[in-house]
């Protein structure tokens, strides 16, 4: 199909949806404790969006404009342009929603966060014991002139003031560390008449400026600051030698990358900002005026002191009920298939799945590949216990995995001691399928194989966050394929072919291709057809000229995107049967489903594949068919739930809301989806 041209950078996009979750954090109806949550997760979410998407969009921009656009069909220098305001602007919500909104509703509380050093009298002799005793011995003070270079670390806040001798300022510097990275950023301090009160990390050393500095005691004239560096590395050459070497080579590097964001307060005076820019070797396009307080997704630190005072949003993990009264959840896949829905399940079967293949005398190997996984997995330690009792264990370990790299190398180097036979990354590819075989012993000469897929990690932690899907099965058709896609992780030959299971790098785009166009025929020859896909991004090109060649054709196109989507929707002469939406609620909408109508007989995959470049063109990603009517029918149900929802969902684009009319009934797809399970689970 020929190119429309119509996208929109994914990056642009991916603004979008964090001030979705910004948007979280503004709204009355959601409760006060997860606003404050929701804080910390846009700017968490900045932070890393800058140390590595802005970092390469700035090398990129450092090209010949023309010959990069020539290349990359856009211009780095204007999208990073393009950022910079819709950040700028969100930026000063995010001041707006904190300081004018949560402070006072957490007063009304009877809860006091300081934000500024006029803090009561009371207070100042628990300010300086606690400073002496504790913060003291963590900070780096700095003292430099005009000429005198200054590295400040990745991730760092500062603060700063002019140096002064007696009343005369020197003309350099003096800066100091906030050691929130060994300390915590929020301490409580001893109520006053029933009311609580915490003060930040900086305002404690803010009062101690004159002991660090006795010439310098105007602590009304301190500034913060806030370094991001640039943490986009890659391997030049992942074929030769140590990968596990070099990978750990380039964390340390990058700690130490170009300045990609320099925050600082915007009450410094500007002749100041200019030195300290010089000083640091950070370019003026780089700085970003902010508050007085930077660093806030520390913020999530806050929620944890206020979370039994303080009503949050939660949902009580269910019971799979016909796997938890099974005392064998290997002996009850023989009978069935099961799946289940995180985070309204508990993940205990997939636990369970792991500890039972251990110990089961009849189990001979366990294969499982890991992407991120918990740094307290039950699982790893089922794995290793599985090795111990002399079981063949096959785990590949990710160790591309971004700022899981170190966990996972140390999980992959505690397995090993333990016997268990370790893969590392594949040269080129990263691998983000979740996946796991156990294979039995052969009776009457015939093997019994048990496989878990997901579309999410095997990560207890986020499993209580994340909205993802497991399926437990034990077809013979996909446990053979899954057999195959091990073996290709262990001889990387290319000779292995899948026919149920779709696998990046193998048949997953072209079938998925080949299933739009499916229903680009069935269109055509007035049939009823449908695509409804469900992912956390969009961006590869074939994929979206494909949607908008189906739209043309007149196949209804529901997407549901969480992050960034380049696909635009809506819009006359190529996208108008499309409609893309967002959903952003309690849960972190992590899962991946792809619905062909076909022929009505509702072709239904689980993945852990978004529909982007890097996943379907340079990664092993694995999606799976759900061929039972009812476990069908439950993901029927779970994507209608979300796309009815009037509460939580938005329009990606130009698409049509759909408004809540006032007498209309309010659905909220999390909250009805774990009523639903509930309802389902209890009548069991």
């Amino acid at each position: 199909m020929e190119n429309k041209g119509e996208y929109i950078h994914r990056d642009l996009s991916w603004c979008d949806f964090n001030e979705r979750v910004l948007a979280e954090a503004e709204d009355p109806g959601v409760p006060l404790l997860d606003r404050i949550k929701f804080l910390s997760i846009f700017s968490s979410n900045l932070d890393e969006f800058y140390r590595v998407k802005v970092a390469g969009l700035k090398k990129l921009s450092h090209f010949k404009p023309k010959k990069v656009f020539k290349w990359l069909g856009y211009d780095p220098a204007r999208l990073l342009s393009a950022i910079y305001d819709r950040v700028n602007r969100q930026q000063q919500n995010f001041g707006i929603i904190w300081s004018g909104s949560i402070l006072p509703q957490l007063r009304e509380k009877n809860i006091v966060v300081y934000q500024s050093v006029d803090i009561n009298t009371i207070h100042h002799a628990e300010v300086d014991y606690y400073f002496r005793v504790y913060v003291q011995g963590y900070l780096r003070l700095i003292h430099t002139k005009d000429h005198k270079k200054v590295h400040l670390e990745n991730q760092g806040i500062y603060l700063m003031s002019a140096s002064h001798k007696g009343q005369r300022a020197t003309g350099a510097f003096d800066l100091v560390n906030i050691p929130s990275n060994k300390l915590p950023r929020f301490i409580e301090l001893s109520a006053i008449n029933g009311v609580r009160h915490f003060i930040m990390l900086d305002d404690i050393i803010r009062l101690k400026w004159q002991l660090l500095f006795p010439d310098n005691g105007n602590n009304e004239a301190i500034y913060s600051l806030k370094l991001n560096r640039d943490e986009d590395y890659e391997i030049e050459d992942e074929f030769t030698g140590n990968l596990i070497d070099k990978i750990k080579d380039k964390i340390e590097k990058r700690m130490d990358g170009s300045p990609v964001r320099f925050l600082y307060d915007e009450q410094i005076p500007r002749q100041m900002l200019e030195k300290i820019l010089k000083i640091c070797d950070v370019d003026k396009r780089d700085a970003i005026a902010g508050g007085k307080y930077h660093n806030m997704n520390d913020l999530i630190q806050l929620t944890g002191m206020l979370k039994d005072v303080l009503p949050r949003q939660k949902l009580k993990s269910l019971a799979h009920q016909a796997m938890e009264r099974e005392p064998s959840v290997l002996a009850a896949m023989n009978d069935q298939d099961f799946l289940l829905h995180f985070p309204y399940h508990n993940y205990d079967p997939v636990i369970r799945f792991f500890n039972e293949a251990a110990i089961d005398p009849g189990v001979s190997e366990i294969k499982v590949t890991l992407y991120r996984i918990s740094r307290k997995s039950r699982i790893a330690n089922a794995l290793i216990s599985a090795a111990l009792n002399g079981k063949k264990v096959t785990v590949f370990v990710e160790v591309k995995a971004r700022y899981d790299e170190l966990n996972n190398i140390q999980w992959a180097r505690e397995m090993e001691k333990a016997g268990v036979s370790i893969i590392y990354s594949l040269p080129g590819l990263k691998v983000h399928a979740k996946v796991a075989l156990v294979i039995k012993k052969p009776t009457r000469g015939k093997k019994s194989r048990y496989a878990y897929l997901a579309t999410g990690n095997f990560n207890e932690k986020t499993a209580s966050l994340y909205s993802d899907h497991g399926f437990f099965t034990t077809n013979p058709s996909l446990c053979k394929e899954l057999e195959r896609l091990f073996n290709f992780l262990r001889t990387r030959s290319r000779d292995t072919l899948f026919g149920h299971l779709l696998v990046s790098g193998f048949n997953m785009k072209k079938r998925l291709l080949e299933l739009i166009d499916e229903e680009i025929e069935e269109a055509k020859n007035g049939n009823n057809s449908f695509i409804i896909a469900k992912m956390n991004g969009l961006d590869e090109p074939e994929m979206i000229n494909k949607l908008y060649e189906a739209s043309e054709a007149g196949v209804k196109v529901q997407l549901l995107v969480r992050g960034g989507c380049s696909l635009v929707p809506g819009k006359q002469g190529f996208s108008e049967n499309i409609n893309a939406y967002r959903l952003v609620d309690m849960f972190l909408e992590h899962a991946r489903v792809y619905w062909f109508c076909m022929h009505d007989a509702n072709r239904i995959y689980l993945s852990s594949a978004d529909w982007m470049d890097r996943n379907l063109n340079r990664r092993i990603e694995v999606a799976f068919p759900i061929n039972d009517a009812a476990l069908k029918e439950e993901i029927m149900t779970i994507i209608n739930y979300q796309l009815a929802d009037n509460v939580k969902l938005t329009p990606i684009g130009d698409s049509d809301m759909r408004k809540l009319e006032p007498s209309g009934s309010v659905l909220r797809a999390q909250s009805s989806i774990h009523k639903w399970i509930e309802s389902k689970e209890s009548a069991l």
